[in-house]
């Protein structure tokens, strides 16, 4: 017998089978190419979500950030809502701006306000173009005028006050004549009850948006550090402690950052250090409570901002 009488026939040629397997051959490279992918891009994600968040990177980023455009803009409500968005060349947050009102502040939609994305590159580098409207509010341009002699001067702020409703709310800046000290505010704040503070101006200089500090921004947990003791006596609603503390945290490296919301880093450890209140805001005051304030030799002058009628009928 042959040796070929032994090896097997060779099957016909079935080209619809071999299409099948084909088919089947691609159909299995593309689905593993597919999940290679897939698990590459996941990867990545996850790789680029840790990078960006390693350490303490979104917290303090929300913190400092996100404090410093409030710092910077005393005109605003500023309030954080998400934190934070990754990507493999940045991170983000978003933050709602809200013109303050007298008695409150507007909604969103009202008086210019909006929503924006503060985003960092990889680098830790912020980019942010100041929107236009943030200075271009009647509270700027009270603020502005912050130990400066420009009208309205008492007299004729007494004559608006006069021809206003006394139960009317004001939002109006209160400039002292001489910058108070933590405990004589505190006092000064007592006794004029009726004007509480919203917002403290801890900034001397001339013109220009000055540093300020929202009073009810609460100090941080004791536990967590040797935050200081204090007493309403002592303190208005923890507004010097809180500034002193926040400003503490700041690094070197974070300078660039706050230039880019137009405070300096040097300024901000000098006015804490400092610990003087220029000024304050209030939204609250009634214009009754303005007019019993306005003849206090510790104030230079009352500016006016805003006005709004109480339409709760409780008053």
């Amino acid at each position: 017998m042959t040796e070929q009488e032994f090896l097997p026939p060779i099957p016909d040629f079935d080209a619809g089978r071999t299409r099948r397997a084909v088919r089947r051959g691609v159909l299995r490279t593309a689905l593993t190419s597919a999940v290679m992918l897939l698990v590459v891009v996941l990867l990545l994600n996850l790789g680029a979500q840790w990078f960006q968040r390693r350490g303490d990177r979104d917290d303090r980023m929300l913190n400092v950030l996100g404090t410093a455009l409030q710092v910077a803009n005393p005109g605003y409500q500023v309030d954080a809502m998400m934190c934070c968005d990754t990507t493999p060349f940045s991170l983000s947050f978003t933050v709602r701006l809200t013109p303050l009102r007298a008695g409150g502040y507007s909604t969103p939609n009202q008086f210019g306000g909006a929503d924006f994305t503060v985003s960092q590159n990889q680098f830790g580098r912020v980019d942010w173009p100041p929107p236009g409207f943030l200075k271009e509010t009647s509270l700027f341009t009270a603020l502005d005028s912050v130990g400066t002699d420009a009208p309205p001067g008492k007299a004729d702020t007494k004559k608006i006050l006069d021809r206003l409703p006394e139960s009317m709310y004001a939002l109006a800046v209160v400039d002292f004549a001489e910058p108070l000290g933590e405990r004589e505010f505190s006092a000064f704040v007592q006794r004029h009850g009726g004007v509480p503070p919203e917002i403290a101006i801890y900034d001397g200089r001339i013109g220009g948006t000055p540093i300020s500090w929202r009073l009810d921004t609460p100090l941080p947990d004791a536990s967590q550090g040797d935050a200081p003791e204090l007493t309403d006596a002592e303190l208005p609603r923890n507004g010097l402690a809180g500034f002193r503390r926040w400003v503490g945290d700041l690094r070197d490296h974070d300078a660039v950052n706050l230039d880019k919301f137009g405070l300096g880093l040097k300024m901000l450890r000098k006015w804490a250090a400092d610990g003087l209140a220029y000024a304050y805001v209030t939204q609250h005051a009634r214009v009754r409570d303005l007019r019993a304030l306005i003849d206090d030799p510790q104030i230079r002058a009352i500016r006016l901002a805003d006005v709004a009628y109480d339409l709760t009928g409780l008053d």
